[in-house]
């Protein structure tokens, strides 16, 4: 397990327009290959009380439908704090 500092992730919303570039930061994150949402979930329930903050929100998965953008929130949700700046709102 790679140490998080502070038991935080931290995703820019700059730079993660699509899935394949979530998939390729977390690949290089956690020095794994990830190539789905559900290997995203092997590697991160292997933390506790994990605070993922989505810097810059507003652009986070542009490229992708509402549906895959929802759906990968969700799933970050169903563990872990999930925290988004770029919004005024706290999903």
């Amino acid at each position: 397990m790679i140490l998080l500092p502070n038991n935080k992730l931290i995703l820019n919303g700059h730079r993660i327009f699509d899935i394949n570039q979530l998939f390729q930061f977390f690949s290089k994150k956690f020095k794994s290959e990830i190539k789905s949402e559900v290997d995203i979930e092997k590697i991160l329930k292997n933390y506790e009380n994990l605070d993922i903050a989505i810097w810059h929100s507003d652009t986070f998965l542009k490229d992708e439908t509402r549906i895959t953008h929802d759906k990968i929130i969700q799933l970050l949700e169903k563990y872990w704090m999930v925290k988004q700046t770029g919004k005024i709102k706290k999903i």
